[in-house]
């Protein structure tokens, strides 16, 4: 009897144990399952051939194009890791003025001078604002989850469709430098690359040094379709230094100097028979910091950033109004700035329909109107009393948005 009464007691103080160890155990299944949310990769991709089943075509495609004409030939795209909105906007944008605003005036200028031709767009980045969740969103067009940022410092290569496999897969040459990054995501699908270590956060040089040892002699050789450089400093001097620093103000100045020989070289080019007549130069962000040089998060630092964008060719003479949405302001010069917003996940759409390259397959971006009129251009050539320009640049995007729309 005193034994069985010893066994019961001893059972009073063990199975609340078990259940509570229980109760942790199913918390932490919800938690995983419902906060760390995974999303499916498709092992699907785009072909140009699936246009035939498309409703976007009533007859036979044009067998000159793809899913959409080409209406670049070259792309050059500079990304700027941890590009803060207010480091490109002009400081009247803003409620107050602070020391790191306008140290890029050359963007500020291109767009003020050129409106046609030279925009800044305000790029909403979805979180998780990490450089490998960003540059996966950038080219698969899709929503990178939680559960990916335990892989931010390994990251895996890409299996699912994306804008990088798609240029590779149709013929187009990439040339890449800079953060090494962009060789994990993509280990087999650059012509050249010359890729740098990315987590010394201590170092604001190397990468950025090597990215300008190879940019300017790349921009005179015609052997790529589209260049990438992806420049690191100014994400390293936040997290070191801050925002409201030293180093950061400088470094911003050096990126100015670099972009406007970038401009230069592209511009002195950009005639006639030229190498880059035909070119688009997207200089763009992939997430925003806090003041503090934090990011990962969803605040509104850290997931507002720019994309400035600028087409070497004739403009086109007007977009129509309805599919121009923008503020102005005037900057400190006296002269009107517009700027644009748009979802960075419309990136991988528009850039595919301005190279004439089927969108990735489980991309959800749109055709980003006002970037897709940059890089589209004139069309003077097959203008006519009978069909102005602007009805053939409301066709060629009708089309392309049915496209979008259909995959």
């Amino acid at each position: 009897m005193e034994e069985r009464r010893r066994k019961i007691g001893k059972w009073r103080y063990i199975w609340p144990m078990w259940i509570t160890l229980l109760l942790h155990l199913i918390a932490i299944l919800l938690f995983t399952t419902g906060f760390l949310l995974t999303r499916t990769e498709l092992p699907y991709y785009s072909h140009c051939s699936d246009v035939s089943q498309s409703p976007c075509f009533p007859s036979s495609p044009n067998n000159d194009s793809c899913w959409t004409k080409p209406s670049v030939n070259r792309l050059v795209i500079i990304v700027l890791d941890a590009l803060r909105f207010d480091f490109v906007a002009p400081s009247s944008f803003f409620a107050e003025s602070k020391p790191w605003m306008d140290k890029l005036p050359i963007l500020k200028n291109m767009s003020s001078s050129r409106p046609s031709s030279a925009r800044i767009f305000k790029a909403i980045a979805d979180p998780p604002t990490t450089s490998l969740q960003r540059l996966k969103g950038l080219t698969t067009g899709g929503l990178p989850t939680f559960v990916d940022v335990g892989n931010s410092f390994g990251a895996p290569a890409i299996v699912e469709d994306n804008f990088i496999n798609q240029l590779f897969q149709n013929g187009k040459k990439v040339v890449m430098m800079g953060d090494d990054t962009w060789t994990q995501l993509f280990p087999h699908h650059f012509e050249r690359s010359y890729p740098y270590p990315s987590f010394n956060v201590k170092d604001l040089h190397t990468v950025d040094n090597g990215c300008i040892e190879h940019l300017f002699p790349s921009l005179y050789e015609e052997d790529w379709d589209v260049l990438i450089a992806h420049f690191l400093g100014v994400d390293h001097a936040g997290h070191i230094f801050g925002v409201d620093s030293t180093p950061m103000i400088e470094k911003l100045d050096q990126y100015n100097n670099h972009l406007e020989r970038v401009i230069e070289v592209l511009e002195s080019q950009s005639g006639p028979g030229g190498l880059h007549e035909n070119t688009l130069l997207v200089v763009m962000g992939d997430h925003g910091q806090t003041l503090n040089g934090d990011h990962g998060g969803g605040s509104a630092e850290e997931v507002e950033t720019a994309i400035f964008a600028m087409s070497f060719k004739e403009p086109l003479s007007s977009v129509p109004p309805e599919f121009d949405s923008y503020s102005c302001q005037i900057d400190l010069d006296g002269k009107n700035v517009c700027i644009s917003s748009m979802q960075q996940l419309d990136f991988a759409a528009t850039m595919s329909a301005l190279l004439g390259i089927p969108f990735p397959y489980g991309s959800i971006g749109r055709i980003n109107p006002e970037l897709y009129a940059l890089g589209a251009g004139s069309w003077k050539s097959g203008a006519s009393q009978k069909q102005p320009e602007s009805d053939i640049w409301m066709k060629s995007y009708a089309n392309a948005l049915c496209i979008n729309a259909w995959q």
